[in-house]
Formats: C-alpha cells, sequence, structure tokens
C-alpha cells in the first residue's frame, strides 16, 4: 500500500512537472523556430556522430559499473548479457520516479538467480557511486561558472568544495575503516582497490557524456572549445541535479532548466533552450542506439564476436589502450585536417613534402622546387628523409595532402603500443604498463610534434621505440626494418642506428651484426652530412650555420665541442636551453635520468637542438624532439625499475600520474590547457569555400608563385613559389593576407599586393576579402 502511494504520488507531481518544463522551453523556441531550422541545415554531422559516440561510451562504462557490482557479489553473470540486462531496465525510468528501472532491474536479475537484497545492495552501491563521481567531474565546472558570473563561487570556496569532495571520496573508498554500523549498511562491502575502480570508470563515464554534450551542442551552435573542460563538468553537474530531482522522470526539466541558464552566457535564450532539447534527444537518441547494440551483442552467435569478446576479456589493458589510441587518432587526425583546410600549414613545411610526394607519385623521384629559390632541385639538397618516396603509394590511393596527416597521427599514436609493451616486459605490470602508454598519448612533445605540419622524422619516434622493443625481443629481422625506416626519415638517425648497432655488439655479443650496423650507420651519416646533402645543395648543409659559434664545417664544429667543454656548457646553462630541458623532462616526472645510458641514444640531437642558434631547435612545439621522445621514455621506463627496489612502486606511479598530468595541463596543445592550439576552431579562415574553389581552378601544369599559408595547397605541382621569390617567372600568384602569416610576412606580402595591382604585367582575376589570385597579363592558365 505504501509503495503504491509512493507511486502515484510520482505521477501525479511528476509528469506534470515534466511536462510543464517542455512547454516552458517549447515556448521559448517556437518564436524562433525559422532561425534553428536554418541553423541545424548546418548541422556538422562528424560532431554530432562523435557527440553519439561519448554518449554510447557513456553508457556502456554505466553498464559496466553494474556487471562489476554483481559479480563482486559472487554471481557469473557475463558482461554482454549483464549489459542487456541493464538497457532494458534503464529504460524504464522515463517513468516519473526514478523507480521504475530500479524495479525492473529487480525482476530481470532475480530471474538470473541474484536475490532481491543483492540487488538492492547494488542499487544502493551505484547511486552512491554515480553521485560521487559525478561531484567530483564536477569540480571542473566551478571556475566556469565564476567565470560566466551564474553562481558568484569565490577561489576560496572553490578550494573548499574541491577538499570536502575529494576527502568524501577518500572516505568512501576506505570506509572499511568505519566503525559506525547503522553508516556499514549502506557503504559497499568492498576492497579499496575495487571501489576505487568503480569510482574511476564512473568519472570516465561521466567525462564522455559531459563531452558528448559538448559535441552534440557545438554541432550547429559555435562555443569556444576552451571552454570544453569546464563546459562538460557544467553538463554532468546538471546531470546530477537532475539524477538528484527524484520526481521528474530523468531529471527532465531539471537538467533543461541548468543548461539553459549556463549557456544563456554565450546566445539567446531561445538558442539556449533549443540546444538544451537538443543534447536530451541526441542522449535518448544514443540509449536506445546503446540497447540495440547491447541487444545485438547478447543475441549473436557469431564465432568472431565471441573471439572478440574473450580476447577482449583477457585483454583489458590492451583494450583500453586501443581505445585511448582511437581517441588520440580521432582527435589529431581532425584538428590537423582542420589546421589544413583553415590554411594553418604552409610550404613550409607540409608543402614541401607534398610536393616531394607529389613529384614521386609522377615520376620526379624526390624533386621539388627550392624552397629558397626558384630552381627544382632534389630533396636531397635539404634532407635525406627518402621514407617520403614509401609513402608515395599511400597518396596514390588518396592523393590529398591529409593523407600525410593521417599517416602522421596513426603512426605516432601507434608508439603508445610499444611503450607499452616495453613497460609491460621491463616493470612485469600490466597496469604501470598502461599508465605509460597513457602519458606517451598525453606528452606535449609528442602531441605538439604530431601537430606541426608533417615532417618524415616525427615517424621517427614510433619506428625508433620498436627498434628497440624488437631489439630486446632479439627479433632482428623486425629489428633491421625498423631501424631503416627510422634511419630514411632524416640523415642524423643514422647515428641513433649506428648507436643500435654497438648496443648490439655489446649487449647481444653479436659481433659482426652490432660492428656492421654501426659502421655501415655511421659511414650513411658522414656520406650524407658531408658529401650528398652538400652535393645536391652545392654548398655545405644548410644546418651548418646554426653552428657558426662553434666552427665552420663539420669537423671543426665536432673539435670544438670536443675540445672546449666549458664553451659548451655556458650555451646549455642559458634560460632558453634549461627551459627546454624542463619541458622535456618534466612530463615524465624526471625519471629519466635515473637510466642515464638511454638518453646517450638521444645525444646527438640533444646536442644538434642544445648548440643550435635557431630558437626553434630548442623548443617542444616543433619536430626537434621526434627523436629524443623514445629514448626519455625508456629511460623513465628503465628508471622506475631503478626506483622500485628502494620507494613503493604504487607512489612512483601514483606520482608519474600526476606530473604528466600537471605537464599536460601546462605544455599540451588540448582544450583546456593553458596554451592550447586551437586557432584553427576560434579563427577559421574567412571564405574558406570561395578560397578552396579559386585554388581548384589552378591547373597544375602552371607555376604559381603564392604566400606561405597557401602554398601547402598549392604544392601537387612542379614549380612553386613563396613570396616574394618567383614573382617574375610565376604565372600566376595567389595572396591569402590573414593572421596565419607572422607579421613580418604579411606586412611585406601587403606591400607585394600594392605593387602588382600597379603592374601591368598581371591582372587581378580573384578576389574576395584578405584573398587575391593574379595571373600573367595575356597569358591563358584557366
Amino acid at each position: 500500500m505504501k509503495s503504491q502511494l509512493y507511486s502515484l504520488l510520482k505521477f501525479l507531481i511528476g509528469w506534470p512537472l515534466s511536462i510543464i518544463a517542455l512547454i516552458f522551453i517549447i515556448k521559448l523556441i517556437a518564436p524562433h523556430s525559422a532561425t534553428l531550422l536554418t541553423t541545424l541545415q548546418h548541422l556538422n554531422i562528424i560532431l554530432l556522430l562523435l557527440g553519439i559516440l561519448c554518449f554510447i561510451v557513456f553508457y556502456f562504462g554505466r553498464s559496466y559499473i553494474w556487471y562489476r557490482l554483481i559479480r563482486a557479489f559472487e554471481y557469473k553473470i557475463s558482461f554482454k548479457e549483464s549489459s542487456y540486462l541493464w538497457a532494458t531496465s534503464e529504460l524504464k525510468r522515463y517513468i516519473p520516479g526514478n523507480v521504475w528501472s530500479f524495479l525492473g532491474r529487480a525482476v530481470l536479475f532475480s530471474e538470473k538467480g541474484v536475490t532481491k537484497q543483492d540487488i538492492a545492495k547494488c542499487l544502493m552501491i551505484e547511486a552512491e557511486i554515480f553521485i560521487i563521481s559525478a561531484a567530483i567531474i564536477s569540480l571542473f565546472a566551478l571556475p566556469f561558472l565564476a567565470q560566466i558570473n551564474l553562481f558568484p563561487i569565490s577561489g576560496d570556496l572553490q578550494m573548499m568544495i574541491s577538499v570536502l569532495v575529494c576527502l568524501g571520496a577518500l572516505l568512501y573508498i576506505f570506509n572499511h575503516k568505519v566503525k559506525i554500523k547503522k553508516l556499514r549498511v549502506i557503504l559497499p562491502p568492498f576492497t579499496p582497490r575495487e571501489i576505487f575502480l568503480l569510482l574511476g570508470v564512473s568519472c570516465v563515464s561521466l567525462v564522455f557524456f559531459g563531452v558528448g554534450s559538448y559535441l552534440s551542442i557545438i554541432s550547429f551552435l559555435f562555443i569556444d572549445p576552451q571552454l570544453v573542460s569546464g563546459l562538460s563538468g557544467f553538463f554532468v553537474l546538471s546531470l546530477l541535479l537532475g539524477y538528484l530531482s527524484i520526481l521528474t522522470p530523468a531529471g527532465f526539466g531539471v537538467r533543461e532548466g541548468i543548461v539553459i541558464a549556463g549557456l544563456t552566457r554565450f546566445t539567446s535564450v531561445s538558442m539556449a533552450a533549443f540546444a538544451s532539447l537538443f543534447s536530451r534527444v541526441i542522449l535518448i537518441v544514443s540509449e536506445l542506439i546503446f540497447i540495440m547494440l547491447a541487444w545485438f551483442w547478447h543475441r549473436t552467435k557469431s564465432k568472431h564476436v565471441s573471439a572478440l569478446t574473450h580476447w577482449i576479456e583477457h585483454h583489458k589493458h590492451e583494450t583500453i589502450l586501443i581505445v585511448l589510441f582511437l581517441i588520440y587518432s580521432l582527435y589529431f587526425s581532425t584538428i590537423s585536417f582542420l589546421r589544413f583546410d583553415n590554411f594553418y600549414t604552409g610550404k613550409f613545411d607540409l608543402g614541401n613534402m607534398v610536393q616531394t610526394v607529389w613529384n614521386t607519385a609522377n615520376g620526379r623521384v624526390f624533386e621539388m622546387t627550392n624552397p629558397n629559390g626558384t630552381e627544382i632541385v632534389s630533396r636531397l639538397a635539404f634532407h635525406a628523409d627518402f621514407l617520403l618516396i614509401l609513402l608515395t603509394p599511400f597518396y596514390w590511393v588518396w592523393p590529398s595532402a591529409k593523407v600525410l596527416l593521417l599517416i602522421q597521427t596513426l603512426v605516432v599514436g601507434a608508439g603508445a603500443f610499444f611503450v607499452y609493451f616495453i613497460a609491460r616486459d621491463v616493470l612485469k605490470n600490466k597496469h604501470a604498463a598502461l599508465l605509460f602508454g597513457f602519458v606517451y598519448l598525453i606528452n606535449p612533445s609528442v602531441q605538439r610534434s604530431n601537430l606541426y605540419d608533417f615532417h618524415a622524422v616525427t615517424l621517427a619516434t614510433t619506428f625508433l621505440l620498436a627498434t628497440y622493443y624488437f631489439f630486446r625481443k632479439k627479433q632482428y629481422v623486425y629489428f633491421s626494418i625498423f631501424a631503416v625506416l627510422a634511419a630514411i626519415s632524416k640523415e642524423q638517425v643514422w647515428l641513433i642506428i649506428a648507436l643500435f648497432g654497438a648496443l648490439v655488439f655489446i649487449a647481444h655479443k653479436k659481433r659482426l651484426l652490432g660492428a656492421g650496423i654501426f659502421l655501415s650507420s655511421a659511414g650513411m651519416f658522414y656520406f650524407f652530412v658531408s658529401y650528398a646533402i652538400p652535393h645536391s645543395l652545392g654548398s655545405q648543409h644548410f644546418a651548418l650555420s646554426y653552428y657558426s659559434d662553434f666552427g665552420d664545417g663539420p669537423l671543426s664544429i665536432i673539435k670544438t665541442i670536443i675540445l672546449s667543454p666549458d664553451k659548451i656548457i655556458s650555451v646549455v646553462l642559458q634560460e632558453s636551453r634549461l627551459d627546454y630541458l624542463r619541458q622535456l623532462f618534466a612530463p615524465l616526472g624526471y625519471l629519466s635520468v635515473f637510466a642515464p645510458l638511454f638518453l646517450i641514444f638521444a645525444g646527438p640531437d640533444f646536442l644538434i637542438n642544445l648548440l643550435s642558434n635557431n630558437d626553434q631547435l630548442h623548443q617542444i612545439y616543433y619536430q626537434y624532439t621526434a627523436t629524443i621522445t623514445p629514448f626519455l621514455f625508456l629511460a623513465a621506463i628503465y628508471g622506475v625499475n631503478f626506483l622500485k627496489r628502494y620507494l613503493s612502486f604504487k607512489l612512483i606511479m601514483t606520482y608519474l600520474c600526476i606530473v604528466s598530468l600537471c605537464s599536460a595541463y601546462q605544455l599540451s596543445p588540448l582544450p583546456g590547457s593553458l596554451n592550447p592550439n586551437l586557432d584553427m576552431i576560434t579563427q577559421p579562415v574567412a571564405d574558406r569555400e570561395f578560397i578552396e574553389a579559386s585554388l581548384a581552378r589552378i591547373p597544375q601544369s602552371v607555376s604559381v608563385a603564392a604566400s606561405n599559408n597557401a602554398g601547402s595547397h598549392l604544392s601537387e605541382r612542379q614549380k612553386i613559389y613563396i613570396l616574394p621569390l618567383g614573382i617574375d617567372k610565376a604565372d600566376v600568384i595567389v595572396l591569402l593576407l590573414n593572421n596565419s602569416e607572422p607579421p613580418d610576412s604579411l606586412k611585406a606580402e601587403e606591400a607585394i599586393l600594392q605593387k602588382l595591382k600597379k603592374d601591368k604585367n598581371y591582372e587581378l582575376v580573384e578576389e574576395k576579402g584578405s584573398f587575391f589570385i593574379f595571373k600573367k597579363t595575356g597569358r591563358m592558365v584557366y
């Protein structure tokens, strides 16, 4: 009788409240329906699909928590069956009161032999886990709430709330120390490790919920991606408050009202109302997709699906790493494509690589236009990155600069697997190995070198990790393959492979193989630097000018380095160099210094970067860290192996996790970090479609002189010059005067524009905003 009255109360109060909320939202939207429908016509389908994917992961995470709870009470129900039953019962939560999903779950799982008492305990613990983890993720919303003045939360109050939530979570995890019997009844009777795991999975799934909400909304309404962490926490906070409002079905109305209040700081009330309702619809659609997937997984008898399920169950760490790799690849390939589409890439350096690959694909092997002149030269005049030749077949499949950006992201991301394999073998601990794989993927120098255009040497990060892994396994065929792939990415990498030869000679006692690798690799380095590159260029290696303070040629520079250590030390101790070293070592907590022998492999590049008078070489924002990063990770892995003899292994790994996350926040290009690289989103190029269409009409057979930022889009031709070069020779001149160009270059190109407008030898054929195309007068180039 009591439960019937309770259900009746929920029905009489809950549904009317939700209906009133729905009517209110519709009234806000209705007067602006035409505008909103127009907005939806420009819906970004990719962002929307990513949002749906995040929501599906959120539901799978929650179903996994329920599976762990049932298993903790020693019931042997498979994950796929548990997920299906959980998903089916969750649909009933749309009945007012949040009680029907509980009753549905009780019925479904009692049929599988689970007692109602244990189901009730699991339901209580599930709710506790959800509330605590949602409170933790909601902490990210506190600075956001203060920033938008929705709630005046001072810095001290934010700190107090954060401390209280974290203390509450710690007390919950270590509740076995609580002596009060009445409290013990409602607390989980699990080990701290299991509770920590449940909270961790719940926090991760809620992060996906927050990001999914953000992506579904920005698929039609632009919001600064720098706010992604604050907004994601805000969306989770709205979910939490809706969850706690037990009267309304699935918290409908409460969550939407909170979302509207927050979004009105960025847009109109009607658009905010529409966004809140739209995200709810997408959430429901995602849940239906999740239920269908759970049903298909539950019903399928396919051997392949069963084998995959079995593999995942027995390779949880590898599965998580694969998911992290896919997330990394998806984000960085997308953001790299956006950089290209919005003209944030340039002829330096993406265009140089594209032209070399395009020429090779068309039978002119390893040729390019001299980036510092107008003649056609061999790429060898600048670098011995013959790896570009091997990428030509991929270009045949997808003839676009984006294929190089995609390959770079996939290969660099794959380095996480080799970090994982090496750490697993050395540390004999899969948890630690997975953490190292994660730390690799969030490493600022890895991310920034991946994001900065395309460079063959960037792929060497993964190739060198693979080289060491197969050296360790004594699989010399694979070792040789990856060693060669690394070496042909850039001329100085041959020195690193020579050191690998010495390692084979000393550690594996393979005298002939080791000596052969060492001598041949050292010889190749000397050949390229002293003869091949200078011969192709017509002068000594262009990079030697970076070391003019130490000598005029390779031998004199090496002599100075060896005989004048005081001069070397004075250069290395300069503030800019020390800051560079901090940025390299800090993301791994300086653990690399405890296995310094591995840093010898990075020694050549350390010297090249630290002693250069080119500031770019001692920064982590470019590709120059690509051959250093692998050995920082190897040294850190072996450093941990050394330190665990003297310190708690868990303490070391906790320290590594914290410092890597802090470094990612300070140095990475990701949204939410201190210095994100998001201009391609926040400052997209104006008139992009017009510019792309105009550039596409320029035949590949004509020569072009262009602004650097347009150069990567025009490099699929034999002759492409970068302004001011080639003005008298080019058939077509393209200027794109926007903020992606350095101020000095922009000023110089504005002067060129004014000069061209008066030049009778050229006529203006295209103009829109800051974009101009000139062609030679009388020349039929279109």
